[in-house]
């Protein structure tokens, strides 16, 4: 249970100006009154900045930003938005927490356009807004206290079995008893489909939102206009992934869920017009609840990730203590099933590799013969050894006791080698390497390829380029992990994955590779790697006391010549906080808080390239998950969807 006494004073901010142009306070509909705190929280994803913020700007135009450089055309008239964690009620200093618990919040910075009649090439300002999702778990824990089965107990190892099942036995009756009908909060992803936003949280249905006021609309699980859903007798019997993919070409929306009851995955389509062209078909092959957070697609194919990450509460605590696990011990699985999968006409065809855990996916395609043929698929993501340590960061046993979670004492003194040799058991088990996976058809075989040799995670690419096999970048968040706290990004990072698979296709040509044969033995060799990275990818490093997140690709305007864009042409967004505001743990001056958008130029990506505009934002974003710029055209296709402004 949360304890008020130990909770955040809030950082009340009023800047002297309009309320509704430059105010925040603390919702009128939150019963949580946060109070001073003047000892940090012991958990480190409730420490520092991953402590949630309880404000919200004030009316729907949000908060003027200063500008620092030129603001890109490309986002006149836009909105960027990201979301993550922000619990309503802080948890005691020893009770089960983890990174993911939390309700959802989106943090965003419009960029309005040009007033009628005012010229479309001048200045372009930047606004900044946040909400909370109000989502149906929102209001139930706001009304009636914790009513959600913390992610944090179920990873929990530090704790007796009778007790974990006994609190999982106090949470899933209260959630029963307020009749807690959604535990999707949106507090993962975000995806603007058809001509709407919605905030996602891959264990329930959909949050819809308006833009560019971020306030929220309701639920909605794909269903047509006046269709009414079924009543449910538990929350997690609809569910929709926080990572549905868009078919560019075909308008096609594909996504899959995971469930707590047999036969625990499904699969979806929404076409083009919204109707469901395939609706929740079951996956056969999985036999107990698994955790699969993305998957991914190409024109011809839907690959499903199952990695082992399941829900057996017996099993698992006899072994490791906790109710979830990732087992190391049996390989990964891959499925690959065609786009409009049919259960009863249609197998599975499994791929296998070794053991491995992957949070998110990029780009993905098909490979053709000289007939068109589909032989082989490819998929790009990043790969570690295991389910991070560093973010199953469980409660302590006591007030003086260290949390539980992270690397081992002896790991975090172990030197891991370099990646790129398929010497997978020892590289560091924590390290998230971009990776490309080739699955052939007609062999059956796994091909794995390490991409980089720097952790990263969040990978981005340009999304009009979806699905191309001639795509050439990803972008991603270089992870910095140190001990004892939450993991973040220090800097951006390019991938040139084309560099990677050419000299790839020259080593095998020449009889070239380097690695330890076996599970690795399509990779090109650590050296060989390092060398790629040196000519071809690129990093810039945010330096200093600065941590961000996820980094967003955004496409330039098309030219006015009508010539297709370069790749990279566009640029990346990223949110930065600069934790010298941080003192021991607290917010250091709540009044004189500032939160940066950085702007870069995608095709300049380097410790010499500074970005090309930085929003400065006179408020706090805590670190969070994904983000999503929705363009002008779709902010003016939910407002006429909405009919009005915005919806309370």
């Amino acid at each position: 249970m949360a304890i008020p006494s130990k909770e955040y004073h809030p950082e009340s901010h009023n800047d002297n100006k309009a309320q509704s142009q430059s105010e925040s306070r603390l919702p009128a509909d939150v019963r949580v009154k946060p109070e001073k705190r003047t000892v940090a929280h012991r958990h480190p994803y409730l420490s520092g900045n991953f402590y949630p913020v309880f404000e919200e700007t004030v009316g729907e135009d949000g908060i003027e930003c200063e500008v620092v450089g030129v603001i890109p055309e490309s986002l006149r008239g836009s909105q960027y938005i990201r979301t993550g964690p922000n619990s309503l009620r802080i948890p005691d200093e020893t009770a089960a927490h983890h990174f993911f618990d939390g309700e959802g919040m989106l943090h965003g910075v419009y960029f309005p356009p040009s007033a009628e009649g005012e010229d479309e090439t001048g200045h372009i300002r930047a606004r900044y807004m946040n909400r909370y999702v109000r989502s149906d778990s929102f209001h139930k824990a706001n009304k009636h206290g914790d009513v959600m089965l913390s992610v944090g107990l179920m990873m929990n190892g530090g704790r007796g079995l009778i007790k974990i099942l006994k609190q999982a036995a106090v949470s899933i009756f209260r959630s029963v008893v307020f009749r807690v009908t959604n535990i999707g909060n949106g507090n993962t992803a975000l995806a603007f489909i058809g001509h709407r936003l919605l905030a996602l949280h891959e264990a329930g249905v959909p949050i819809e939102t308006a833009v560019p006021s971020l306030a929220t609309v309701g639920e909605f699980y794909f269903e047509k206009e006046g269709q009414k859903r079924g009543k449910n007798l538990l929350p997690n019997q609809e569910a929709c992934t926080a990572h549905p993919k868009h078919d560019p070409n075909t308008g096609e929306t594909v996504f899959f869920s995971w469930r707590l009851l047999p036969p625990f995955a499904y699969y979806s389509v929404i076409a083009a017009d919204g109707s469901r062209a395939i609706w929740e078909e079951p996956i056969p092959g999985f036999t107990r609840p698994t955790m699969m957070h993305d998957f991914a697609i190409t024109p011809t194919y839907s690959i499903i990730l199952n990695l082992n990450y399941t829900l057996d509460p017996i099993k698992h605590y006899n072994k490791v203590k906790t109710l979830i696990s990732f087992d190391s011990t049996k390989p990964a699985r891959f499925g690959i099933i065609p786009r409009h999968f049919n259960g009863k006409r249609d197998k599975v065809r499994w791929f296998e590799t070794r053991s491995c855990h992957m949070f998110h996916t990029a780009n993905s395609w098909d490979e053709k013969d000289k007939d068109g043929n589909v032989v082989a698929v490819y998929m790009t993501a990043s790969r570690s050894e295991r389910f991070v340590s560093y973010i199953n960061m469980w409660e302590s046993k006591g007030e003086e006791q260290p949390f539980g979670g992270g690397k081992k004492p002896e790991e975090a003194r172990t030197q891991y080698v370099v990646p790129g040799d398929g010497d997978y058991a020892n590289q560091d088990p924590d390290g998230t390497y971009l990776s490309l996976f080739r699955f052939d058809l007609k062999t059956m075989e796994t091909q794995v390829t390490t991409l980089s040799t720097i952790s990263s995670e969040f990978p981005m690419i340009n999304w009009d380029w979806f699905m191309r096999p001639d795509l050439r970048y990803i972008y991603a968040a270089k992870m910095d992990i140190v001990p004892g706290t939450g993991m973040k990004s220090g800097g951006v990072l390019k991938v040139d994955i084309r560099a990677v698979m050419d000299k790839q296709q020259q080593l095998l040509k020449d009889g070239g590779l380097k690695n330890l044969g076996g599970d690795g033995q399509w990779e090109i060799g650590s050296r060989n790697l390092l060398q790629v990275e040196k000519e071809s990818h690129r990093m810039h490093l945010f330096e200093g006391s600065y941590g961000g997140n996820e980094a967003l690709f955004v496409p330039n305007l098309p030219r006015p010549d009508g010539k297709a864009l370069e790749e990279d042409e566009g640029h990346l967004l990223v949110y930065v906080y600069d934790e010298s505001q941080i003192e021991n743990g607290l917010v250091a001056n709540p009044d004189r808080q500032v939160t940066e958008l950085w702007i870069f130029d995608a095709k300049k990506i380097g410790q010499e390239h500074d970005p090309v505009a930085k929003v400065k934002i006179p408020r706090r974003v805590p670190y969070g998950f994904h983000g999503l710029h929705v363009t002008r055209k779709q902010i003016e296709l939910n407002q006429h969807h909405l009919n009005r402004p915005s919806v309370v």
